[in-house]
Formats: structure tokens, sequence, C-alpha cells
């Protein structure tokens, strides 16, 4: 953890893939919170403070069929300091 304050690298660009086996979107949630842990541990390196990370953040999903259900992409580039 980080001082209080910190932000992710606005230079950045932060992606993130889960895969579900369901195609019906009620059923993502997990997935979804997955790729938001991964984003936030990627930002937490460049050393963002955790608990601050995905707040307040633009992130693009986009959702693919795949043959056992959907895969989850999440990209998020962070703004400046505010």
């Amino acid at each position: 953890m980080t001082s209080e304050g910190s932000s992710a690298a606005p230079d950045r660009e932060y992606a993130a893939s889960q895969e579900t086996s369901s195609r019906h979107p009620q059923d993502w949630g997990r997935a979804v919170a997955v790729v938001f842990e991964r984003l936030a541990e990627q930002a937490v390196a460049d050393g963002a403070d955790i608990d601050a990370a995905l707040l307040d953040a633009d992130i693009a999903l986009h959702i693919t069929e795949t043959p056992d259900g959907a895969r989850i992409d999440a990209t998020w580039r962070p703004a400046g300091p505010r």
C-alpha cells in the first residue's frame, strides 16, 4: 500500500481479461470482479493506492462470445491527477 492520494500512472493503459462459463449477463459478476481486481493490481504495481485505484475510473469493457460462455476484456487509461 502506498501513501494516501497516490494514483495510477496516467501514461499507462492497463488491461485484464477473464472467461466465464455462462453466456448470461446475470452470471458474469465474478468474472467482472476478477477483471477489476487485476486492473487494480497493475495500478498498485505502479504505485497507486489500492483503496482508491479504481474509484472514479472510466473502464472500457468488451464482451466476446466464446464456445463455452463469454470473455470479459477491460482496458483502463487513468486520468491525470485531479
